[in-house]
Formats: structure tokens, C-alpha cells, sequence
């Protein structure tokens, strides 16, 4: 619901204005004091910055984005002093109260001039009250209309009374009458959670509008409301929700959203992909962009891994914790909603750039791929990698090789053999300093176009070109009873160069009552990746060495269209629509592994042919998402409501292909020792004969399962009440329908003719009941319990193989799933001190049938080393979080400051096996650990940010047959950030992280299974904002 005056107590007091707020004036800033006028009190902004208090009790501001200090002051004695923020082109209300024997408090309401119909709808209220006068008299039938992003007219009573009632911002006030003319004022400043009064005379000869001087403007303030951004989504949502607004995702310093979330209560990252709330991930957790599902570029997974969207595109993060009827069936652990940036309110633009240093790999030498394209540097494969098109022949005709004489036969192995032979062995180069770039621009046009509107856009693209290194490395793996015998023991060195570039277009059309908004995407993620791994192999322990080399491009398209309509002549009823239809794709070519071992007596390492691969991948996902949302809002005397319902429609159809080649022949005719470790001292034109028996022939080794075809029908519907009583008590209730059918076509492992068809289908009715107690202004009671759903990923339900990048062992999906069954309950108490300063403790409990977990396969030989997916019987989750934020002022104006934010989790979570054995639940970690230090001096522009994270033991791979689970072990993270506003328009920042390079490790059964060490980063750069 948004904040009208209806749901606050009016506690009225007058002030005096002569002047209302002109547009220019960034920040209003009222003080209601009860024992009497405010005027003539001094407000300080930034601690450099005074300003005396108008006869109303206002002041105006200029505002830059940032933190800000206020410090209010009679005489030399400081009356109150606070904090906030704001961000580049948000215009802020802020109303302090000031009542003898009572805290003050101050009620801060940041926005964005430019919003969409259903922004403004949300948003808080003021009014608008006073006369209209002609000649000293009141002028009876007079028009009054606000015009902004919406409209609102009303008629002068017979003495000339007005008043009205709108959303905060800025509006067009025009005054008509049938004989007096009409006469507009533009920026008129309509002030959050407050009545203002303004006086009018109309001139009749000239028909000009004037403001009567000399006339006292009544402004009346009605109380504090919710402020806006952060804690307006936070503590006015009727659910479980953390918000990351733009301001903080700055102060992190994080380059992507993956990176920003962990700042959040039982939110973790794996991979540095995918997130987990309270323990729960993948197919357990949602992810929207803009309202609009996402396909996935990654095989394994079933949501978009985040490192796709750089935080500079980012307006705000909300994750979503207990789920209600608008959310997707899906949201168990919960929903990530990513709400990308719209047009300023003026042309503004901003250039970023940064280097960065990362120990062990900047200025020294590292492995890389033997193959380069002229396109490299943008990552973008130009050819040079693409599977060869006489290879691709060369299989396909030897799919019918019984046609063939043996001649024919010998120069197709020949020619194929030939075209796979080169670049097996990596490159070194020396590693240059990381690079990122980032521009955006935006601007806002008023046009003459049904009456008047507002056409904006805002432009970004970013580029970052960063190496990364996992040194120190030791990689296991353990057979025997409780993995109580070494199986493979190896040492490794991975060099990663990671190359993004994206881009975001966003047009926006305002039309008073209704927007129109087109966001374009575009986000690539190339990741080039050589592991090289020195050691023993097998239970023999034979001396073995062998390397990787891995090229992967990740790309995410989407274009979408969404509307927004204030329907009836009260505007209570909003219609939201949106069509989004998106594309990820994944291009892996040229996947290569070689492998050598020590055989003989002669030292000479041997090449493993039957090891030695090429494996081509291509996945497309294309999506359709198109919903419609309706809110309508009503009120009874004490009672306000908001009924909510809508429907939404989702298409997803997934094309994956594979195909691996390698060479077969030569044990005998041919030499394999290879003393320079080259692949090419061995296989060579010389070697290559297209016959087994006398040199090296092609072979194909795609299996028929590594290509699969699937689609995907998501079909549902929603019904929402809300209801606020005696604005003490909420009630939320719904339910969500949603009809699901998964179909995914690919062919038996076995060679078994015919494909493997996986098939599910369900429906779910999902009803959600959430009630809210708010005890007093500062705090309140949340409960809730919910059902959700949790359906397997295309990849987990097809017979098809894929690699595991952690690990690098082969996973093979399970046709055999089922759906899992959740029942959610969630209790939380929250407190709020001010805007910025809360504590939150809560409680939840998920009972969970049917789980899917991806566990060891039970094999022996390469098989051995895979993992699938299977359901277990039951599984329960626990748990328990607490956040807080407490703010310290070290001096009177408050522009100087530390904070201290902590947050954290503990969760309990139980497994139920089909054999009755339990043990925790795949990927919950056992706590999530988060501290954050800040210092502020605004007046000399220093930001200081520590950063702290660790999480528990987690287990990432669930051993079966008596072997135990694989274990990510805690490790903490420390980060430092700085930033340093040399002007308003330059920044100089700088960040420090991974400063205790502590040891990624997992362990099996208490033994080393993979660890490795990334090394401290240093990054510095800068902002200019034009």
C-alpha cells in the first residue's frame, strides 16, 4: 500500500512560507517544534554548508549524491543531528520533528522526479490547500490542476477554497477560470507527508497568477511516514525483504550483482555465480529482471548466474525472503528481483575507469590459449576456435562408414585427424593489470504530445578485461571405506582471464496517468581458462601430468516492453503489463585435455591418447515472459485495502549441442614418449595414417545423450488481499496457480535407439498468508507461512553429460526426478532507530519433500569421478538471522561518522534419506557471517568501508555408498574500500580485496579433497559524473 494521510495520525502545527520550493532546490527540509515557530534556527548540510530556517520552518539545498550530514542548531547548541543519502539526480523531503521530552525525529524521503505511473502511485502523499483571490476577494469555480506524472483537478468553493491531494515531486500548478484567463507556475514542489498552504490572486486585466507576498503559506505538517528507497522497501513490504539500493552497492564496491548480494543476511554465492538464500539455491531460488523471468547460460543451472550484471545497471536489489501469491511458485529460499536503471530527471552522464593489480599473475607470466582471434580482447571467438568444419564432416560420414571401402575409410580418418592435431599445448605471456571502463549517460525531454509528456533514456555499457589465479593447489580424490585410500593426488596452477562487456538502453514515456518503458540488455561474460595439474594418478599412484584449456562465452539478450496505467477518475486501480523476451546462450569451442604419465623406466613421460579430447558446446535458451498485474486500492474508515491479481505466461524452449573428438590407433606403430611434454611429439603428420594399426586415426567421441532438446510451459495466475486495519494490524492472503509441463529429448548413454524422453507435468495451487504487527512507529511483528514448489533444471532431467568448472568432473542429469514440496514458515521482529540505523531478528522453518541434491555416482573406472541428481525423502530447515546497524557521530554537525553493520545466520537443516540415514541438506551452509565498518567524513570527502565475510561448513557434493560428502570449509573474506570526492563531480576510488588470501578448501571425510589460494587484489580508479 503507499502512505496517505488517511493512515497517519494528523498532528497539525502551522508553519510559514513565503516562497515554495523551486526546482533547483534539491533537498526541502521542514522542522516542526512544538513549543513554537522553528524560524530562525540554523541547519548545517555536510557540516559546511548553513542555512537559517524560513518563517515556515524551511530550507532549501542544492544536493549531491552521497552521504549527508544534517545538524540543526539554536544558537551555538546542536538540537538534532542525523544522516542520509541519496543518489545522482533523487530530490529529497525531509520533515524533523521536534517535541520537548521526546527524541527528535526525522522522516527522509528520497525519490527520482522521473517515475513511472505505478511509482508515483506508491509513493507518499502531500497536500495542497489555501484560496484563490481576485480583487480581495475569493474567486468561486476557479480550475486548480496539479500536473506531473499524474493529474489531479479540482474546483475553488464559493469563497475561493481549494484542495488536493497528491504524490511528492514536482508538478505544473495552473489556475483557470472562464473570466479571469489561466496562468501556470512550472516546478511547483509538492512536499512529502505535509499540507501546504499557497494563496493566489488572479489579476484580471493581465491574467497573470502571482503568489500574494505578503500572505502567510500555511504549511502543516501530518506526521512522519516511510522514507523512501531502502527502508521504505524493507520496512513497509508485506513480506520478509532486504534491499540493496544503488548508494550502497557503490559503497561495496562490488563490480557485479553476485558480488553485492553476500552483503545481505543468509545470502551466500557459489561459484561466484549463483546465489543461495537461507541456504537454498538454484532451483530453490528466483531471480527476475525487472519483474521478467531469465534463462540461464550455464547447463547446470536452472537461474542466470549474476555475475552477468554489473551493479552500474542496477538501481536497486530486493531479495525477497518468505514468499506471498505475486512472487514465482519457485521462491522457496526466496526471490532476487533486479531492478535496472531508468532516465535521470536531466542530462547527466558518468565515466568510470580502474585498474587493478592481483598478486601471483599481474606482470608475471601466465598460462594461456595457443589460439588467439583478432576479436579477443573484446571476448568474442572470431572462428579461430569453431569446431572444424572437416572434422564435423568427417563424423558425419563415418556414421555410415559400413558404406565405405577401407580407403575411403582411411583418407575420412586421415582428414580428420589432421584437422584436430594442432594447438594441444598452452601458451605463456606476461599478465597485464586488470582493466574495467564504464559510461552512461541519460537525459529527460519534456514534449508536446497528448497534452504534455515526459520522453527520457539512460545509456551504459562496461567493459572489464581481469586475470585471476588459483595457485598453491592440490585436487584429491579418495576411494576405500569412509574415503579412507588416495586415489588421485595431484598439485595445480589455473590462470583465468575473464573479459565482460554489457550494455543497457532504457526509454521511458510518461504520460501523467500512464508510462511506457523499453529496456534493452545486452551482457557477455568470456572466460578463458588453462589448468595445468602435476602429480599421481589412479591406485597405482603412476606419476602423471596433464593440463586444460577452455574457452567460454556467456551472453545474455533481452528486450523488454512494460506499461503502467492509473485507471478511474481516483486513480485507485494500477494495470501493469510487461512482455520480455530474452536469450542466453553458453559457446564453449574447443574444450582440450591432455594428459601424460610416467610408464616406463626411462623417465619419459608417454602421451594418453584414449585421454586426449576436443569437445565443441552450443547451448541457446530462448525465453517469452509476458504477464498482466492489476492493484486496486480502497478504504472503509478504518480499513484500507489493496485487492491484487494477475496472470503470467512463460515459454522457454533449450537447444544444447556437443561433440567431442580425439584420436584412437597408434599403441603399437607409434612411439608415445614424449620427452618435450608436446602432444605434437607424438601426433604429427608423420603419425596421422587414418589406420589403427600403423598411426593415429580420428575418432568420434560424442555420445549420443550429449545433446539434448528441451522445452518449457509455465502458466499461472494470482490472487492478493491486503488489508490495514487501525493502522495497527496487516493481513496479507493469496494464492498462486501455476500449471507446468517440462519435456526434454535426448538418447540413452547406451547407444539404445530412440530418444529419452523426460516428462513432468503438475499443478500447484500455492497459498501464502503473512500478518503484520506494527506494536509501535519504530517496530513490528511480522508472521508468515507460504507453499512453494522446487521442479528440476532441463540439464538435471536430461540423460546428457556436462562439466563441473570447480571441480572439472563430468555430471550426467537424472531423468527419474521429481518435484519437491515446500512448507514455509517465517517470524520476524524488526526495530527502526532512524533512517539508517535498524535491528532485525527472525526466525524460519521450511519442511521440505522430496528434495533434489546432486550426489557421487556410484562407478568405477573415468565414471567414478561423475555426479547426478536424485530426490531424497524429506529434508527440514531451521534457522535463525539477525541485522542491525548502529551509527555514531564523532562530531556535532555529524559529518563525521562510523558505523558498525552486522548481520548473520545460523541454519539447522536435515536430510532425510531413502534408507532412513539423514545428514544435512546440499548447499546450506551452517552459518552466514557479515560485519561492515564505515567511516565518513563528507566535509573532506573520505569514505572508509571494511568488509567481512565468512559462511560454514557446507556440503557442495553429497557422497553415496559409504563414501562422505565433499565439504566447502569456512573461509574469511576481509575487503576495504575508499572512496575520496575530490569535487562533485570527481571521485577518486580505490578497493583492497582478499586481503587475507585465506585458502579456498573442500574436504572429504576431514581430508583435502581441492584447495587453492586466489591472492590479495588491489584496485583503484575513478568516477566523473558530468
Amino acid at each position: 500500500m503507499k502512505p496517505t494521510f488517511s493512515r497517519v495520525s494528523a498532528t497539525a502545527v502551522l508553519l510559514f512560507s513565503a516562497w515554495f520550493a523551486n526546482a533547483a532546490d534539491e533537498l526541502v527540509l521542514q522542522v516542526n517544534q512544538q513549543t513554537g515557530s522553528a524560524a530562525g534556527l540554523t541547519v548545517v548540510l555536510d557540516g559546511t554548508v548553513t542555512r537559517t530556517l524560513d518563517e515556515a520552518g524551511l530550507v532549501y539545498f542544492d544536493l549531491s549524491p552521497g552521504a549527508h550530514s544534517v545538524q540543526i542548531m539554536d544558537g551555538d547548541q546542536t538540537v538534532h543531528s542525523f544522516r542520509f543519502n541519496s543518489a545522482e539526480g533523487q530530490l529529497a523531503d525531509i520533515l524533523v520533528a521536534l517535541a520537548e521530552g521526546q527524541d527528535p525525529v526525522a522522516t527522509v524521503e528520497a525519490y527520482f522526479p522521473s517515475e513511472t505511473a505505478a511509482q508515483r502511485a506508491r509513493a507518499a502523499t502531500g497536500r495542497v490547500e489555501g484560496r484563490v483571490r481576485s480583487a480581495g476577494s475569493g474567486v468561486a469555480q476557479a480550475s486548480v490542476t496539479l500536473d506531473g506524472a499524474i493529474t489531479r483537478t479540482t474546483v475553488t468553493d464559493d469563497a475561493g477554497r481549494y484542495e488536493l491531494e497528491v504524490p511528492r515531486g514536482l508538478y505544473t500548478l495552473t489556475i483557470s477560470h472562464p473570466d479571469l484567463g489561466t496562468r501556470s507556475v512550472d516546478d511547483y514542489r509538492v512536499i512529502a507527508n505535509a499540507a501546504k498552504r499557497s494563496e493566489f490572486t488572479l489579476r484580471s486585466p493581465e491574467q497573470r497568477v502571482s503568489i500574494n507576498v505578503p500572505q502567510l503559506e500555511e504549511v502543516t505538517v501530518i506526521a512522519s511516514l516511510p522514507t523512501g528507497g531502502l527502508q521504505d522497501s524493507e520496512r513497509y513490504a508485506t513480506n520478509v525483504i532486504n534491499t540493496l539500493d544503488v548508494e550502497q552497492l557503490a559503497r561495496f564496491g562490488d563490480t557485479d550483482v553476485a558480488a553485492s548480494v553476500i552483503r545481505v543476511p543468509s545470502v551466500t554465492v557459489q561459484d561466484g555465480q549463483f546465489v543461495f538464500i537461507r541456504g537454498l539455491g538454484d532451483r530453490y531460488v528466483s531471480s527476475t529482471l525487472n519483474g521478467a523471468t531469465m534463462p540461464s547460460t550455464n547447463p547446470a543451472k536452472r537461474t542466470v548466474p549474476l555475475d552477468l550484471f554489473p551493479s552500474s545497471m542496477v538501481e536497486q536489489l530486493d531479495i525477497r525472503k518468505s514468499f506471498i501469491a505475486t512472487m514465482p511458485g519457485e521462491s522457496t529460499g526466496g526471490n532476487l528481483e533486479i531492478n535496472t536503471r531508468t532516465f535521470p530527471n536531466d542530462a547527466s552522464g558518468k565515466v568510470s575507469f580502474q585498474l587493478g593489480y592481483v598478486d601471483g599473475v599481474t606482470g608475471k607470466d601466465a598460462y594461456v590459449d595457443p589460439i588467439s582471434g583478432d576479436f579477443d580482447v573484446i571476448g568474442w571467438d572470431d572462428g579461430a576456435r569453431q569446431r572444424p568444419a572437416i572434422a564435423y564432416a568427417v563424423a558425419e560420414a563415418l556414421r555410415f562408414s559400413e558404406f565405405y571401402n577401407a580407403r575411403v575409410q582411411q583418407e575420412l580418418g586421415k582428414l580428420g585427424a589432421g584437422a584436430i592435431s594442432d594447438d594441444f599445448n598452452f601458451d605463456e605471456e606476461t599478465a597485464t593489470p586488470d582493466v574495467s571502463l564504464g559510461l552512461s549517460y541519460g537525459d529527460v525531454f519534456d514534449i508536446d504530445l497528448w497534452g504534455g509528456a515526459e520522453l527520457g533514456y539512460f545509456a551504459a555499457a562496461n567493459y572489464k578485461n581481469e586475470r585471476s589465479v588459483r595457485k598453491d593447489g592440490i585436487r584429491r580424490t579418495y576411494g576405500g571405506v569412509n574415503a579412507s585410500r588416495v586415489l588421485d593426488d595431484f598439485t595445480f596452477e589455473q590462470f583465468d582471464n575473464d573479459i565482460d562487456a554489457s550494455g543497457l538502453f532504457s526509454v521511458g514515456l510518461n504520460l501523467g496517468q500512464t508510462s511506457f518503458t523499453s529496456n534493452t540488455i545486452a551482457s557477455r561474460v568470456t572466460s578463458e581458462s588453462v589448468r595445468v595439474e602435476d602429480g599421481f594418478d589412479g591406485d597405482e599412484l603412476v606419476p602423471s601430468t596433464g593440463w586444460s584449456i577452455e574457452w567460454e562465452e556467456r551472453q545474455f539478450l533481452s528486450q523488454q516492453l512494460t506499461g503502467e496505467h492509473m485507471l478511474g477518475s481516483d486513480e485507485a486501480w494500477t494495470l501493469s503489463w510487461q512482455g520480455t523476451a530474452s536469450r542466453a546462450e553458453r559457446y564453449a569451442p574447443d574444450r582440450r585435455e591432455v594428459r601424460f604419465d610416467l610408464q616406463g623406466n626411462d623417465g619419459v613421460f608417454n602421451l594418453q591418447t584414449a585421454q586426449l579430447i576436443r569437445r565443441y558446446d552450443d547451448l541457446v535458451d530462448d525465453n517469452l515472459d509476458v504477464s498482466v498485474d492489476a492493484e486496486y486500492l480502497f478504504s472503509n474508515g478504518n480499513f484500507e485495502s489493496t485487492l491484487e491479481f494477475g496472470v503470467n505466461a512463460i515459454k522457454r524452449e533449450r537447444d544444447s549441442d556437443s561433440d567431442t573428438y580425439g584420436f584412437q590407433g597408434g599403441l603399437l606403430a607409434v612411439d608415445d614418449n614424449a620427452p618435450n611434454l608436446r602432444v605434437s611429439d607424438v601426433i604429427n603428420d608423420d603419425t596421422i595414417t587414418g589406420v589403427n594399426s600403423t598411426g593415429f586415426n580420428f575418432l568420434d567421441k560424442t555420445l549420443p545423450s550429449d545433446s539434448y532438446e528441451a522445452e518449457l510451459d509455465l502458466n499461472s495466475i494470482y490472487l492478493s488481499y491486503d488489508l490495514l486495519w487501525n493502522l495497527k494490524y496487516q493481513l496479507v492472503a493469496g494464492v498462486r496457480y501455476e500449471e507446468y509441463s517440462q519435456t526434454t529429448d535426448t538418447f540413452s548413454l547406451s547407444g539404445e535407439q530412440g530418444a529419452v524422453q523426460s516428462v513432468l507435468e503438475e499443478n500447484s495451487v500455492l497459498p501464502s498468508l503473512s500478518l503484520n504487527w506494527f506494536i509501535t512507529d519504530e517496530q513490528q511483528l511480522r508472521f508468515g507461512v507460504s507453499k512453494t514448489v522446487a521442479r528440476p533444471d532441463f540439464k538435471e532431467t536430461s540423460n546428457a553429460t556436462f562439466y563441473d568448472q570447480e571441480f572439472n568432473f563430468r555430471v550426467i542429469g537424472n531423468p527419474a526426478l521429481q518435484v519437491s514440496d515446500v512448507t514455509n514458515y517465517d517470524v520476524r521482529w524488526e526495530k527502526y532507530w532512524s533512517d539508517q540505523e535498524s535491528v532485525s531478528v527472525a526466525l524460519f522453518y521450511k519442511d521440505m519433500q522430496d528434495p533434489i541434491e546432486r550426489v557421487v555416482q556410484p562407478a568405477s573406472g573415468t565414471a567414478g569421478n561423475s555426479r547426478t541428481f536424485q530426490n531424497a525423502e524429506s529434508a527440514e530447515i531451521l534457522g535463525v538471522e539477525v541485522d542491525g546497524r548502529k551509527d555514531f557521530a564523532l562530531d556535532a554537525t555529524y559529518s563525521k561518522s562510523f558505523f558498525v553493520a552486522l548481520n548473520g545466520s545460523y541454519i539447522d537443516s536435515e536430510v532425510t534419506l531413502l534408507n532412513g540415514n539423514k545428514r544435512e541438506l546440499q548447499g546450506a551452509p551452517e552459518y552466514t557471517f557479515n560485519l561492515i565498518l564505515g567511516y565518513d567524513d563528507i566535509g573532506a570527502g573520505h569514505e572508509l568501508t571494511l568488509l567481512l565475510n565468512q559462511s560454514g561448513d557446507t556440503i557442495v557434493d553429497v557422497g553415496v555408498s559409504g563414501q562422505p560428502d565433499v565439504l566447502l570449509e569456512p573461509r574469511m573474506d576481509l575487503n576495504l574500500v575508499y572512496r575520496y570526492s575530490l569535487s562533485d563531480t570527481f571521485t577518486f576510488r580505490a578497493k583492497f580485496e582478499n586481503i587475507l588470501d585465506a585458502e579456498v578448501e573442500f574436504t572429504q571425510g576431514g581430508n583435502i579433497f581441492q584447495r587453492y589460494k586466489r591472492g590479495f587484489e588491489v584496485k583503484a580508479g575513478f568516477d566523473w559524473v558530468f
